[in-house]
């Protein structure tokens, strides 16, 4: 299959560049060509992009498709007033809701919101303790289904007893033996948050991990009641107790890191860790604010914890809370941060995501932005954050493939399927009324 994009303006951010306004050309899975003007080979469907912007399809650093089906859901009876009492109240009653059907079907509402914001990879951390055996290989199905790409993990945790925890290892263990497909589908072990796991469990998430050579997907620092839980467990604070059982380690995903010291980030980049920000969620959590400044000196990409997929709105959110705390961070940094979450999906997948090169997979999203001002490669940070949004989003290709196209998804069948996802939805929240 050979797709011809004319007249497409390239923007990319990792780092900011306009390549101006150029023809691309895609066989199969690739992007093989790049030019002024390229002449249509045969066989091939050719695409007038002349007024649109092509743009990588953006990457989510961390997400939680099971949360999906919340959107709208009752509120629970007691109104937490601490963290841990938004775990208890809501998330841990949620993800206990789910069963294959709802896994499923949340990953699969996950991922058509994903595809209409211009997002065509997400690392997941998954959570069903009812359903854990077989949760990966599902949402799998899901992002097949859909055409996007997806690193997945089951986060291990204690809070649901050792055969829990045991469970959750085994369906890591067996995604990473044969879930995987390079390229498409990549796999890490994956770990809820120190403050549920206990000393053999992260012995065993260790272990592994050396097996597979891969890195470990776990919350870190979230809130600061992480560091009290591992001060009274160990004397030392979540950094120290990670360390000690080797959690820390190159490909590594601490995610949020809200409650880290400077020293704290330092060690975990010089373990080849990467850190994951995630600022709507610690707003809408009120857990404080990420030390951003020292953080973005590394591996720093961006997530939105299950909120949505989408990173128009996350890096503008990012954006402005930095500005309001008076970070001293680069005016694009939220734009690098998109490319640090392309690159952590990368070295995952084994592909070059986040660019639109020739030799590079076709990973591209189509803008209807109207210039009225000059677009540079020296202002392309001022129009991502103060022009363009998810809503510009006209087209979405992952792989060479079109999954949206004029603003409508092109498998016309996915808003059956979306339909059916509201019964679905019914059903767990009636379950929650239970838990």
């Amino acid at each position: 299959m050979k797709t011809l994009l004319k007249n497409a303006l390239i923007v990319e951010w990792a780092p900011t560049h306009v390549a101006g306004q150029k023809d691309i050309l895609i066989e199969g899975d690739r992007v093989t060509k790049i030019a002024d003007s390229i002449s249509s080979p045969c066989d091939t469907t050719e695409l007038d992009c002349t007024g649109m912007i092509a743009i990588p399809a953006l990457v989510v650093g961390h997400t939680h498709l099971y949360s999906s089906l919340a959107t709208g859901m009752p509120p629970p009876e007691v109104c937490p007033t601490t963290f841990v009492e938004i775990l208890e109240y809501v998330w841990w009653k949620l993800d206990r809701a789910l069963d294959e059907e709802a896994v499923y079907y949340s990953a699969l509402v996950g991922a058509v919101r994903a595809a209409l914001c211009g997002t065509g990879t997400l690392v997941d951390h998954h959570a069903s303790p009812s359903f854990i055996r077989g949760s990966l290989e599902t949402i799998r199905k899901a992002l097949e289904r859909v055409g996007l790409r997806g690193v997945l993990c089951y986060e291990v945790t204690d809070r649901n007893g050792r055969e829990g925890a045991s469970l959750g290892i085994e369906e890591n263990r067996d995604f990473l033996e044969s879930g995987r497909t390079p390229g498409i589908y990549g796999g890490l072990v994956g770990a809820h948050a120190s403050f549920t796991l206990e000393d053999k469990t992260l012995n065993q998430l260790s272990e592994l991990a050396d097996t597979f050579k891969v890195g470990i997907h776990i919350h870190c620092a979230e809130a600061d009641s992480d560091n009290e839980d591992a001060l009274r467990r160990c004397g030392k604070r979540v950094i120290g107790r990670l360390y000690d059982y080797g959690i820390l380690r190159p490909g590594t995903i601490l995610v949020h890191g809200v409650h880290l010291t400077d020293s704290e980030v330092r060690l975990a980049y010089d373990c080849g860790c990467w850190l994951v920000h995630n600022p709507r969620s610690n707003m809408n959590n009120r857990v404080g604010y990420a030390p951003i400044e020292e953080m973005s000196r590394g591996r720093l990409a961006l997530g939105t914890d299950g909120i949505d997929a989408d990173m128009f709105a996350e890096s503008t959110a990012a954006f402005y809370k930095a500005r309001d705390a008076k970070a001293a961070v680069p005016f694009d940094a939220p734009l690098r941060w998109l490319g640090g979450s392309a690159q952590l999906a990368s070295e995952y997948l084994g592909v070059q995501l986040g660019l639109i090169r020739e030799g590079c997979v076709a990973d591209i999203a189509l803008m209807r932005y109207p210039l009225a001002t000059p677009l540079t490669s020296e202002n392309v940070a001022g129009h991502w954050i103060f022009g363009m949004g998810a809503h510009h989003v006209h087209s979405l290709m992952v792989g060479g493939k079109w999954i949206l196209k004029d603003n409508e998804l092109v498998d016309r069948n996915l808003y059956a399927e979306l339909s059916q996802a509201q019964q679905v939805a019914k059903r767990v929240w009636k379950k929650l009324k239970s838990l």
